[in-house]
């Protein structure tokens, strides 16, 4: 089921969407499996979590005052240790049960930090 969804993405692309590398439209793949999407907007748009647009490289204030640049490092850390860090104005340990729920794989984690990165 999962090829199928991403042929389909693929053919999504190709029509006009935005522009992903194949590590990035795998990205986008699992983003939507295990449910990212519902929280974590892609446009920029207000969500349940901070969105994806343009987050990348970007500073991040977190809710202890501090500010963080969006890097690779940070983007891991807070897909696998999502109440490690909280952005400031969101809820913190809302993805708790998500992560416990999926088995992300390293391949995993890479797709959807560069789907992440691909979100300009």
């Amino acid at each position: 089921m999962r090829f199928a969804f991403v042929a389909l993405l693929l053919a999504l692309t190709a029509c006009g969407g935005p522009k992903l590398t194949p590590t990035g439209v795998q990205g986008r793949a699992l983003a939507t499996d295990f449910g990212c999407v519902n929280c974590h907007s892609t446009d920029g748009s207000k969500s349940v979590g901070p969105t994806w647009k343009g987050l990348s490289g970007s500073q991040v204030a977190l809710d202890d005052g501090t500010v963080v640049n969006a890097d690779d490092t940070y983007l891991r850390e807070s897909i696998l240790e999502p109440s490690a860090k909280t952005v400031k104005d969101f809820k913190p340990g809302l993805m708790e049960t998500v992560i416990r729920n999926h088995s992300l794989t390293e391949k995993d984690v890479r797709s959807l930090i560069a789907y992440i990165k691909e979100l300009k």
